[in-house]
């Protein structure tokens, strides 16, 4: 191949240049307190990065990552509507929330309605995941039914190691178990803690999990971390996921395997005032997340904080990853971020902070977010710029 030497008439420039050429600007101003910036972790941020070599982070199979929609109507009859058009629509998955749950928002599904909820739905044809609760119920439901189990994409969500195992024993692969970081997140932790405290959470159940053999054990825990409007932080946090796991596994003397790592666009950056700003926030979290890696993305829909969110909203959420996955084929590269010296150096600092808290966690401590904090992630706009009048709220009318 040709080697292109498009500047090469220009003359060959280094740090110290760009230095002085940035001394000459700011007018005695200083570097460090104009151009670099510090996380919400301590990370020191600057504003120009050579290339860095670095392990490569990202998922495991060229293929896109799962679109999961979330189902949460109370109503089962509607809540089976509404999935048979999601998955009618570009949706690869279901994200079927359990009344009651953590991440219900007041809504959810009753669980024990699983069977009116999934109707016609072809369950070997798209991904499933559980929050909540309902493990049994689905488990009844799929063994009525002529489906292998050990071919069926299922998360189901479980904190309980012993019903782990006994779904195990009836045949199904997992991931049984999710150690799930979005109540961290919400609670206002930095990334690095959601990841430490993540971690310790998953080390608890590699090791509660001892009637599996080493190969099934791999294969029974998944993640789940919130993705946020910073796209650069969500992309290195996906990635340091993928590379504190593989440590785990080596300092636990198990083979390397791939994680099961999902996404959930963040509660804590959701507006209940000019809402359809969400949207954008919803773009960037997904774009960071899939190009950190992950195997499948929940779009919370924008109106979620205003109520239970009706079709268009729904629609909007399945279309921000639609069309950054078909159109913009960010699928297709694995871990493009390697090797850009500003990801991998914020990758490589959150590993080193989220170990260092994972460490505590094995000695009892764990984080203490500060929901007060106003460094770690701000919505801007919906409060300063007010709209003269609000639009109507894209939510369903409940009875």
């Amino acid at each position: 191949m040709t080697e292109l030497t498009l500047a090469a008439e220009f003359p060959a420039l280094d740090r110290a240049d760009w230095l002085r050429r940035v001394a000459t600007v700011l007018k005695g101003d200083s570097f460090e307190s104009r151009l670099v910036n510090t996380s919400a972790d301590g990370l020191r941020l600057e504003p120009l990065y050579g290339q860095q070599p670095g392990p490569r982070a990202g998922r495991p199979f060229a293929q896109p990552w799962t679109i999961s929609q979330r189902a949460d109507h109370p109503d089962p009859h509607k809540a089976n509507l509404q999935a048979l058009d999601d998955l009618a629509n570009g949706a690869t998955g279901l994200t079927l929330v359990a009344r009651g749950s953590a991440t219900a928002r007041g809504f959810g599904l009753d669980m024990d309605a699983l069977p009116r909820i999934l109707h016609d739905i072809h369950l070997h044809a798209i991904a499933l995941r559980l929050e909540g609760g309902g493990a049994t119920t689905l488990a009844k439901l799929i063994e009525s039914q002529p489906l292998d189990p050990e071919r069926l994409d299922l998360c189901f969500g479980l904190k309980d190691t012993q019903a782990a195992e006994a779904l195990a024993k009836r045949g199904f692969v997992g991931p049984f178990v999710d150690a799930d970081g979005r109540h961290w997140h919400e609670a206002g932790a930095t990334d690095a803690e959601e990841l430490g405290a993540v971690l310790g959470e998953a080390v608890g159940y590699l090791r509660r999990l001892d009637s599996f053999n080493d190969a099934y054990l791999v294969r029974a825990i998944s993640v789940t971390l919130a993705a946020s409007q910073d796209m650069f932080a969500t992309l290195a946090k996906f990635r340091a996921m993928r590379l504190l796991w593989a440590r785990v596994l080596k300092a636990a003397g198990l083979a390397d395997a791939p994680l099961r790592l999902h996404a959930e666009t963040c509660w804590r950056m959701m507006a209940s005032l000019d809402p359809h700003t969400n949207i954008l926030r919803a773009t960037a979290a997904v774009f960071g997340a899939s190009l950190g890696g992950v195997d499948s993305i929940t779009v919370l829909p924008f109106s979620l904080k205003q109520g239970l969110p009706n079709g268009f909203s729904r629609r909007v959420a399945r279309n921000v990853q639609n069309v950054l996955g078909a159109e913009s084929s960010l699928w297709r590269v694995n871990d493009p971020a390697s090797g850009a010296g500003y990801i991998e150096t914020y990758t490589q600092g959150l590993c080193e902070k989220a170990w260092g808290i994972f460490q505590a966690t094995e000695r009892g401590v764990w984080p203490k977010p500060d929901p007060g904090r106003k460094d770690v992630l701000p919505v801007i706009g919906t409060e300063a710029y007010r709209l003269p009048a609000e639009y109507p709220a894209e939510v369903e009318a409940l009875a």
